[in-house]
């Protein structure tokens, strides 16, 4: 089998791998979701094929998907499966086609998913600027690139609408100090006056707060979340205290994900263990550790996560306008099932 069709060919190597490839672009675009960077990294491997034949070039996306999925230099890969499915199911396995078409299809639909992506963000701050209300209190965390863009186009004045005049409570992470830190500027650079909070505070100033916003990593089969760690009690105290809580997501983080509670997410290639009893130091835990082995543990260990079941969200704010979390699991169902 050729190296660029075999999933374990190279593996201990990032040297022109699909992995490399994928680090490279969200380095090179820091707005670029990790699903829009999976799209991207399979279309440049799609153009630098040498395969000739439709079963060649299926196998080739369905091989480098895999990669990325069981890279353990892949901080969350649950992010990845269902963009991958939608580049390797674009296009026809019809034999009496001709090749070159279908190559060109797929390399096509690819290209036109990774721009409609890129364009949901403004579309979802459009739609969810009118849910802020004038005045009001906002909660976010988890320095969601679509939550920053929908707060800043809710200050803007828009077709002669007045400014809505509404504060920034924003949770900061300790785990993520340079992400929050970033979060905030960028929030100020746009005149909303921000507060920050620690991860603690939570439930002391939830009182103050009229609505939340979050982002999601994955959407799941269920009309839930997975997200940053914290969301889920965000979520809780939010309901506790009767706050409606949105979640702005572009549609293509939808996933087959069927989380059964928070230590079983049901995603192949991840791995999260936040509880580690020991009883040895961090020295002793780490003797006969490769660095390869260090490197990976830090890449999972940087962004932890946590399941929001349906039930704690109001409504998500999508591509296609405000949504139910019963109208999401129909559209998984509707996009994977039938």
């Amino acid at each position: 089998m050729p190296a660029d069709l075999n999933p374990s060919a190279n593996s201990g190597s990032l040297s022109n791998s699909i992995v490399t490839t994928y680090h490279r672009l969200l380095a090179d675009d820091p707005e670029l979701t990790m699903p829009v960077a999976t799209i991207e990294a399979l279309i440049e491997a799609l153009g630098a094929s040498s395969a000739t034949t439709v079963f060649e070039t299926m196998k080739l996306v369905e091989a480098q998907s895999d990669r990325l999925w069981h890279s353990p230099l892949v901080a969350n890969p649950m992010a990845l499966p269902s963009s991958a499915g939608i580049a390797s199911g674009s296009g026809s396995r019809n034999e009496d086609q001709q090749f070159e078409g279908i190559r060109q299809h797929l390399l096509r639909n690819a290209r036109l998913f990774a721009t409609r992506a890129k364009d949901a963000r403004e579309k979802i701050a459009s739609e969810g600027r009118y849910l802020i209300p004038d005045k009001s209190v906002v909660l976010t965390h988890g320095g969601s690139r679509v939550v920053g863009t929908l707060l800043g186009r809710a200050v803007e004045r828009v077709n002669g609408d007045p400014r809505r005049r509404f504060k920034v409570i924003y949770v900061m992470s300790e785990s993520r100090q340079a992400e929050s830190d970033k979060a905030v500027a960028d929030l100020r650079s746009k005149g909303i006056c921000v507060a920050t909070i620690p991860e603690g505070g939570v439930a002391h100033i939830m009182s103050k707060v009229d609505l939340v916003f979050v982002g999601a990593e994955v959407i799941t089969a269920q009309g839930g979340i997975i997200s940053r760690l914290g969301t889920y009690q965000i979520a809780k105290l939010a309901k506790i205290d009767g706050k409606p809580f949105y979640v702005a997501a572009e549609q293509h983080k939808l996933g087959q994900t069927f989380p059964m509670d928070q230590f079983a997410f049901n995603c192949r290639g991840f791995e999260q263990d936040l509880l580690d009893f020991s009883k040895a130091t961090d020295s002793d835990n780490l003797k006969g550790t490769t660095e390869d082995d260090k490197r990976a543990k830090e890449v999972r260990s940087a962004n932890p996560l946590d399941y929001t079941p349906p039930s704690l969200i109001t409504n998500f704010i999508c591509d296609h306008g405000v949504k139910s979390t019963v109208a999401m699991e129909h559209q998984v169902i509707d996009m994977f099932v039938s």
